[in-house]
């Protein structure tokens, strides 16, 4: 099929077609500098939004011929926005948009009449018709009023007009907004998808107060942290979930299950825990195995249990649980620290973890003249990080980046690099 018939949904065209919407293209922009940029791009947006209003009269119009009885035989889909999204190549959610809008048309003379003017773009006809689509199905709909949406679509941007619609909606259907709230609640979603090296993929839906709860849990964890953190946002989010949860999981929050605590368990040897050369990987519940490394970060302010295996993997002692850091010396470190000692970082105690200088399987003692608090993301550093860390001579912590350049990785400011 040539991409002539392919775009024609396999019907041939005038082959001159696509030479045509080529000098189209060009004629739009053409009584433009080349260097003038901006208006370019209002320039081609203005005929975006055209041609998508004209799509949405279409995409109308088929929708109407899905009310047969045999539209879905005949059109090969089960809906008009099914049949868009397949073969129009766009995304569900377009489909349906475009396909209220041209429903809506009838009911907004002068939006549309607006947009052709250029006074607004596809984006606020979109917020207007979703608007207005809502009261249609309550007995208000003659009380919208469509003067005083267009003249706040005239004057904000398609964001702030449809937080003015919602607002709008809410005074005239306060239950029609509540029944959304509630399905958008029924709704949330979280999924969770293992890849071959064992990072996890994460896919969902929130309700906008879900939403709004979790962005506002994880924003002040997200900012970035001490000299030299250049990560991007998307970055420190990630980090910032995974630092909510393991403190969630330190201070108690998580419901126990069957009378136990949870909290990220590691099956390790010995040897592995040392760190010696042929050691196995240790076993985390929902994860691949671990390193080596990862196990002294886990195991620098945890509870450690001996368990002896005879012939056959038979237990044959279990020792109790020992806290590496007791009680009495957290809260001394806590009182003497206060927060994350890395430079330039203020995470709060308890946020942090007690971070052995020296490793206590290296025979590093567990007192406060070995340790110092870290928060989760430079305790990573520390460790599996391979960033190193020693006092200086009046006392300040040096962080010493690692040898590499991983992810671009740089040494505070103000810290001497080895």
């Amino acid at each position: 099929m040539s991409a002539v018939e392919a775009a024609a949904g396999g019907k041939t065209v005038d082959a001159q077609l696509p030479d045509e919407i080529d000098r189209f293209r060009e004629w739009i922009v053409a009584d433009l500098p080349h260097d003038d940029i901006t208006g370019r791009l209002k320039r081609r947006q203005y005929v975006i939004d055209r041609l998508k209003l004209d799509f949405s009269k279409d995409a109308a119009r088929l929708a109407e011929q899905f009310a047969t009885e045999d539209a879905e035989e005949r059109f090969d889909a089960p809906t008009a926005g099914e049949w868009i999204r397949h073969n129009c190549k766009t995304s569900r959610s377009v489909a349906y948009d475009c396909i209220n809008v041209g429903e809506q048309l009838v009911r907004l003379p002068q939006c549309e009449d607006a947009l052709v003017a250029g006074e607004i773009g596809f984006a606020h006809l979109s917020v207007i018709a979703r608007t207005s689509s809502a009261l249609v199905k309550t007995t208000l709909a003659s009380v919208f009023d469509e003067d005083d949406v267009l003249q706040h679509a005239r004057e904000s941007s398609a964001g702030r007009l449809w937080h003015y619609c919602l607002r709008l909606r809410h005074a005239l259907d306060p239950e029609g907004v509540a029944h959304d709230q509630r399905v958008a609640v029924e709704e949330r979603r979280l999924q969770f998808t293992v890849s071959e090296d064992g990072s996890v993929l994460i896919s969902g839906q929130l309700d906008p107060i879900g939403g709004a709860a979790l962005r506002t849990a994880i924003e002040p964890l997200a900012q970035p942290m001490g000299q030299g953190d250049d990560r991007c946002l998307e970055r420190r989010q990630g980090a910032a979930v995974v630092e909510l949860s393991l403190h969630s999981l330190d201070a108690g929050l998580v419901p126990q299950h069957a009378s136990q605590r949870p909290h990220l368990q590691v099956t390790t040897t010995l040897e592995t825990l040392q760190g010696l050369p042929g050691s196995p990987a240790a076993d985390m519940e929902f994860s691949t195995p671990i390193s080596s490394t990862t196990v002294q970060r886990l195991a620098c302010d945890g509870n450690i249990a001996r368990v002896v295996f005879g012939p056959g993997s038979v237990v044959v002692d279990v020792g109790r649980a020992v806290r590496v850091v007791s009680g009495a010396a957290r809260r001394a470190l806590n009182a003497r620290d206060q927060h994350c000692q890395w430079p330039g970082c203020e995470r709060t105690a308890s946020w942090s973890a007690a971070h052995h200088l020296v490793h206590w399987v290296q025979g590093g003692a567990t007192d406060l003249s070995n340790l110092v608090l870290l928060c989760h993301r430079h305790h990573w550093m520390a460790h599996e990080g391979g960033w190193k860390l020693a006092r200086a001579d009046d006392g300040r912590l040096l962080a010493i980046p690692p040898v590499y350049d991983y992810y671009r990785v740089r040494a505070p400011d103000s810290i001497p690099v080895a």
